[in-house]
């Protein structure tokens, strides 16, 4: 049986295979997002009021396949979260972006 990485490796090239990895981690996040919420056990209507916009601009947020590192900062902080992104490089080194 193929395992999904080597059909994509055998089929696409090297662009299309990044474009395929952009895109399932975008598609990733958005439901990420939609897990935050509900492992927070807020409703879209209430995470909209918290954010101040409507709950179908909340439900198209979480559907979107990118989003705004500010978007998402909103969402988090909505939830009562902190959002931190940390940058690791080949060598180990991290730092703390926001």
């Amino acid at each position: 049986m193929k395992t999904l990485e080597k059909i994509i490796q055998n089929n696409f090239s090297s662009s299309e295979q990044a474009d395929i990895r952009l895109k399932a981690e975008e598609k990733i996040a958005t439901i990420r997002l939609q897990q935050l919420r509900k492992a927070q056990q807020k409703t879209q209507k209430e995470m909209a009021q918290a954010m101040g916009v409507s709950q179908s601009a909340l439900s198209e947020l979480e559907r979107r396949p990118n989003i705004t590192v500010r978007a998402m900062q909103r969402h988090v902080e909505a939830l009562g979260g902190k959002l931190r992104i940390k940058v690791k490089f080949p060598n180990n080194s991290e730092n703390l972006l926001l």
